[in-house]
């Protein structure tokens, strides 16, 4: 898949001296960094590899005379780089020179050919872990097993779950709500589409609420700004956000009553609204018990 998209940018050159100048804009194209590695997913590690494959630059006007303290605005109209695939986030960069006798003065760019909208954000495959084990996914305490099916915990002793989930991408709002077993969501982390609803409500209640019109029984936690995770292998940083789960509590301390449930796991995508369901990548997580003794 490739993107074009043509952004059009102004700057304003200004003779400041006594006699009339003569001046010519050119374009200096830089390499493009293929930010994205192969798998659509995770980023490039360094070093980010880079093409040739330079931007497209039309500039209106490329030559011109001032005479003495007059300006001109110059238009440049920018094509991201032909024949790159939009999935590996290419970034393309250069600078416009403007020369005129005795002076050259640089106007430096910085663009991407792809929308960081589409760019999915929560991991979803077992590159990890292997063997069909695909995050996110919910862990058993005592064994530590992916929960593939429905399971009651008591939360006694280790008997409790807990939540392990990769974010390939940073997002300006990750959380997790408890819903009903029964729910009926159309989720996905992949694949873009409608879903359901627009309102946004935060319930800093537990006795149940909505987000973006989606019924819930209580909120779990949640993060602004979650950056994606460390990519690097055998690395002091944490690649994974865990979430243990000891205590059947919401996020303000308040006890969850016993009752099946399941995680509804949410990530607004990078220039997302809110307030609009849609504009979130969606996870439901298998059946999880509350069944203290």
């Amino acid at each position: 898949m490739s993107l074009t998209v043509l952004s059009s940018q102004t700057f304003t050159v200004s003779n400041k001296g006594k006699k009339a100048k003569t001046y010519q804009v050119t374009h200096v194209p830089a390499g493009t960094a293929l930010t994205v590695s192969e798998d659509y997913l995770h980023a490039s590690l360094g070093p980010v590899p880079q093409v040739a494959n330079a931007a497209n630059v039309l500039i209106t006007p490329s030559r011109f005379t001032l005479r003495a303290g007059e300006s001109r605005t110059v238009v440049a109209v920018f094509t991201p780089p032909r024949g790159l695939d939009a999935k590996r986030y290419p970034v393309h960069s250069g600078f416009l020179q403007i020369s005129g006798p005795g002076e050259n003065f640089h106007v430096s760019y910085l663009g991407l050919g792809a929308s960081l909208k589409e760019k999915q954000m929560v991991e979803n495959t077992d590159f990890y872990f292997g063997d069909g084990y695909k995050l996110p996914a919910v862990l058993d305490g005592e064994t530590g097993d992916f929960q593939t099916q429905a399971k009651n915990y008591t939360f006694v002793g280790d008997d409790y779950p807990a939540f392990l989930f990769r974010m390939a991408f940073g997002s300006p709002l990750v959380r997790a709500d408890l819903v009903d077993a029964n729910i009926k969501v159309s989720h996905g982390l992949n694949a873009r589409g409608p879903l359901f609803g627009h309102m946004f409500t935060f319930p800093h209640r537990n006795s149940g609420g909505s987000f973006s019109q989606v019924k819930i029984v209580g909120p779990l936690f949640e993060y602004n700004y979650l950056t994606r995770t460390n990519d690097v292998p055998n690395t002091d940083s944490n690649p994974y956000n865990y979430y243990d789960w000891p205590q059947p509590v919401f996020a303000n301390g308040t006890a969850i009553p016993n009752g099946t449930y399941r995680i509804l796991l949410r990530a607004l995508k990078v220039t997302g609204d809110r307030r609009r369901q849609e504009d979130y990548e969606t996870w439901l997580s298998p059946i999880v018990g509350v069944a203290r003794p």
